[in-house]
């Protein structure tokens, strides 16, 4: 396409002509080029003229670069691993404008909070941590005390969503969506958890479906970003490598999700690697997204939380030590569960372990011959540190050698 192409594409863009589906040629439609009847219980068909003009607006993040306004994500994870925390550090950032966690608010305002675990006492006492650890001043936490809203929940009944033909859950819901709108400019949303939302089993795809695309109608129609806190399967804590899908029950919820954060307790494996005391690796909590339509990848890189006093949350930079070639050796005979995902000692022939330490890089020499030398001055290596042993042919961790590994 040349220049005078591209002027005259763009010249278009200007008082062009309304779109064909418009209000004003609805009573006409049918007569106009046969159009087709409209589906009555859809919007209108997008207006593909205006892709470029909306592609170049900013993307208006309630909480940059992750969470966008007006769309729900899903923040999952074991019990005790602070989701319920970075919740209202979230919110706290949000109603104070403060950067925090390495995430920034480009845009303050007001926050809603529906935590159906917490007492009044639980709240209180989190936020206080919070307020300390933030070293948020007394004009902050007055911003806090005037655009935070939280209920605490706990030993209510926080159902906005059923499959039957219950009034009240659709009612709290109404009166949900006009409490946000009343208030005006909130833009942010948390319910905590999930499972208090609905009376649908958390196995039952419909049901949790359902959930997802009520909380998604939340965001829309406030244009709030939504953050709803769910329970992550037990076998996330022991995967090597992180995946979408953690939640637990059926993997209908993370679906209808765009967005999906992971939080996890740092692993045995992992403290050693950051040569952590494994005494002290429940301090470090691992923030992931595992699932985005729209990020770049740099942005679902894991980022490492520190608990500190009170619960509260700081943002770490841990980097892993240098891993020396005998260790990574070692690493090879350590596999993942394909059901539970929990890291088990495995046994392999010596080929099949040079084949993966060829596949590692763990090898050196030009040759195959070279490379085979390589991998028996290798093995040896491990060896004579007591790391592995020979059961008929087979080589496996020694109960010292998993102990390097897992602690």
């Amino acid at each position: 396409m040349n220049n005078i192409q591209h002027q005259r594409l763009f010249d278009s863009f200007i008082g062009k002509p309304q779109h064909p589906y418009g209000a004003d040629k609805l009573k006409s439609i049918g007569a106009q080029q046969r159009m087709p009847a409209l589906l009555e219980w859809l919007e209108q068909p997008l207006d593909l003229r205006e892709t470029h003009r909306v592609a170049s607006e900013e993307v208006d993040y309630a909480i940059s670069p992750i969470f966008r306004a007006g769309r729900a994500a899903l923040i999952t994870g074991l019990g005790a691993s602070s989701k319920s925390t970075l919740l209202k550090v979230l919110a706290i950032a949000v109603t104070t404008g403060k950067p925090a966690l390495g995430l920034n608010i480009t845009k303050p305002g007001k926050a809603v909070l529906i935590l159906a675990e917490d007492t009044a006492e639980d709240a209180y006492r989190s936020l206080d941590a919070i307020f300390q650890s933030m070293s948020l001043s007394d004009e902050e936490i007055a911003l806090v005390h005037k655009r935070l809203f939280i209920f605490a929940a706990a030993g209510k009944d926080c159902v906005i969503v059923s499959n039957s033909d219950e009034d009240t859950a659709s009612q709290r819901l109404e009166k949900l969506l006009q409490f946000i709108t009343t208030l005006g400019d909130v833009r942010l949303v948390g319910l905590d958890p999930a499972i208090a939302l609905s009376r649908g089993r958390e196995l039952d795809e419909i049901a949790q479906r359902d959930l997802a695309e009520t909380v998604d109608k939340i965001a829309i129609d406030t244009g709030a970003a939504v953050l709803v806190i769910s329970h992550a399967a037990k076998s996330v804590q022991y995967q090597q490598e992180v995946g979408s899908h953690a939640s637990r029950g059926s993997g209908a919820i993370t679906d209808a999700f765009r967005l999906e954060v992971l939080m996890r307790v740092m692993t045995s494996k992992e403290a050693k690697s950051f040569q952590i005391d494994d005494g002290q690796r429940h301090r470090f909590v691992r923030m992931q997204v595992t699932k985005a339509n729209s990020l770049p990848p740099d942005l679902m890189q894991p980022a490492w939380l520190e608990r500190v006093n009170g619960g509260a949350l700081k943002l770490v930079n841990l980097a892993p030590a240098a891993v020396t070639r005998p260790r990574g050796a070692l690493e090879l005979f350590i596999e993942a569960d394909p059901e539970t995902g929990e890291l088990v000692p495995t046994a392999m022939s010596f080929p099949a372990w040079k084949l993966k330490a060829l596949d590692a890089g763990l090898l050196t020499g030009a040759t195959d011959s070279a490379r085979d030398m390589s991998a028996r001055r290798l093995l040896a290596a491990i060896k004579s540190s007591k790391w592995i042993e020979d059961t008929q042919g087979m080589w496996k961790p020694t109960d010292a050698g998993v102990a390097e590994l897992l602690g």
